[in-house]
């Protein structure tokens, strides 16, 4: 047994010693509880950003045309005038474009590969308008029932969403703000007559800045046989002057004939 043999003052010296100490441990043990939480709360906050990060790789996946166009700032692209593609670009994008089918399904050319069809002596580019952007006008006199536009091995189909996102992100990634161009540009159309099969449709030429005509203008391009009602063949996109045009006169179509807005909604865009 240990005696104490300090006096009663050193034992109370002691005391107050030992309790003055106490508030140094309290507040070590603060400072580290405190170091401690604020670690927890930045590998929290880490975590959560590097799971958000993850998400967003993969929401693309899910993405609408219009979750597309907010995506890519297109809102932005189109609040000044678009540039007009080159002859270089264009065959740059179809380059890519062929890249690309040779590694994914659900793409393919309208026409065969030598299938090709000029319309630069009949049809130029212009900006129409600065509401409708840029559109064709007729580059010479066209007469009543001349052939003016059709499909050719430019004019891509894309069957379905996935592969026309991916499609998408590959043409803005290698070439910023031209996808806002081309989800302008495309339209969705039955492949059938049975309107079971769909896809998405786009020339990858000058050929897509046809514009529509309104119920003042109408068109003066219809597609199908001319002279026959109806003739529109959906696997073989034909465009015929509806009436003489003179040279300098914007070319409108009649989307209707073609354009079916239930296929954009089967492949879920």
């Amino acid at each position: 047994m240990r005696i104490n043999t300090n006096s009663p003052q050193q034992s109370q010296r002691t005391l107050r010693r030992r309790t003055k100490s106490s508030p140094r441990l309290s507040y070590s043990v603060r400072g580290a509880s405190t170091i401690l939480i604020s670690l927890f709360v930045v590998v929290g906050i880490f975590f959560f950003q590097v799971g958000d990060r993850f998400r967003d790789k993969n929401l693309w996946m899910s993405f609408t045309i219009p979750d597309m166009q907010e995506h890519f700032k297109c809102e932005e692209a189109f609040a000044t005038t678009r540039p007009w593609w080159t002859s270089d670009q264009w065959r740059e994008v179809r380059d890519l474009y062929h890249a690309f089918a040779q590694e994914n399904k659900g793409t393919y050319q309208m026409a065969d590969d030598n299938d090709t069809f000029d319309c630069s002596d009949i049809a130029e580019p212009f900006q129409a308008s600065e509401e409708k952007g840029r559109g064709l006008r007729a580059a010479r006199d066209i007469r009543e029932g001349e052939l003016v536009l059709r499909i050719t091995n430019n004019t891509i189909v894309i069957t379905d969403g996935f592969t026309y996102r991916k499609f998408m992100f590959a043409v803005e990634e290698r070439f910023p703000t031209f996808a806002c161009d081309i989800m302008t540009w495309n339209w969705a159309q039955d492949l059938d007559d049975e309107g079971e099969k769909f896809g998405m449709v786009v020339d990858l030429n000058d050929n897509n800045l046809l514009n529509a005509g309104d119920e003042e203008t109408g068109a003066n391009v219809w597609c199908g046989t001319y002279g026959e009602e109806d003739s529109c063949d959906k696997k073989n996109l034909t465009f015929y002057a509806a009436r003489d045009i003179r040279k300098g006169e914007e070319l409108l179509g009649d989307y209707g004939e073609f354009v079916s807005s239930h296929s954009r909604d089967e492949l879920g865009l």
